[in-house]
């Protein structure tokens, strides 16, 4: 019988990743979850150092929840059971009162959030996305506000290693230069959200060409993860329980760090951006 369930809930919910973090699952599969999960995943994130001692019948009256809400939570985020979430959150648990000052407290955050995001990002994947960026003919990266910063940001560092790339802020401009995508060029897409409208223009426009779209952003299923070839998960900051922190950009940087480090593994996109440097030193005033 336990094999046939096993079976089963891998066929409804999919493979389980036990390495990954509650605060990863909740942000994962964020639109899926019901005011009551939300409600649910709420209250544990809050209480994460007392949830280990105690069960699910103390934790629904806590709530005022049933029982069979909170099971049913488990599963929509892919832990197998309330166990393994009990166990997972209290290994994760906050530990404040060990910090000291400011300085400390961000490190412990910034910590929080590379550890949070290196779980949503594998070698294979990092891989997959290198052989695209080398493929590519020509590559556009797009994003508003901070995402934007992030678009920017790429796009420097991917024009000194000597390819055709462009970053687009603007709204209008983002689908203007979309539309001109073919099947030879690549599109990044960065939005947190997944709900900026325009980037999810730009994305459809962009597919509708033939172009290879990827999207960087925090929760799996959106208007705009509907409409890409490939999705990027990086940690949101708002998982930390501290209002006065805020930070939108250090996870997508961690990811810019990576790939780019990848792709200077290769001796002419290497030897490419020592001319686009020497060249800045030299003549750049």
């Amino acid at each position: 019988m336990s094999i046939l369930y096993d079976i089963v809930e891998l066929v409804i919910f999919g493979e389980v990743d036990n390495s990954m973090d509650i605060e990863n699952r909740i942000q994962q599969y964020n639109t899926a979850l019901t005011a009551m999960d939300r409600k649910i995943a709420e209250y544990l994130l809050a209480n994460k150092e007392s949830i280990i001692h105690k069960t699910i019948i103390d934790l629904s009256k806590e709530m005022d929840v049933s029982a069979a809400s909170i099971t049913r939570f488990c599963k929509k985020i892919h832990f197998s059971s309330f166990q393994e979430m009990k166990y997972s959150l209290s290994k994760n648990a906050d530990e404040p009162n060990k910090l000291e000052g400011t300085v400390d407290t961000i490190y412990h955050y910034y910590d929080m959030i590379l550890k949070s995001t290196q779980q949503f990002i594998s070698e294979e994947k990092v891989n997959g996305i290198v052989e695209k960026i080398m493929k590519a003919e020509k590559i556009l990266f797009c994003g508003i506000g901070n995402s934007g910063l992030l678009a920017l940001e790429f796009n420097s560092r991917i024009e000194r290693m000597g390819m055709d790339s462009n970053a687009i802020t603007d709204p209008h401009v983002m689908l203007m230069r979309s539309t001109l995508l073919d099947e030879n060029d690549l599109l990044f897409c960065f939005s947190n959200s997944g709900k900026t409208q325009c980037v999810i223009d730009a994305a459809k426009l962009a597919e509708e060409n033939g172009a290879t779209t990827i999207a960087v952003t925090n929760y799996e299923d959106t208007l705009l993860t509907e409409v890409v070839d490939e999705i990027v998960l990086i940690s949101s900051y708002k998982f930390i329980q501290d209002d006065k922190f805020i930070n939108t950009q250090i996870p997508g940087f961690f990811l810019l760090d990576i790939l780019t480090y990848k792709l200077l593994n290769h001796e002419q996109l290497m030897e490419n951006r020592k001319k686009t440097l020497d060249a800045i030193s030299e003549y750049g005033g």
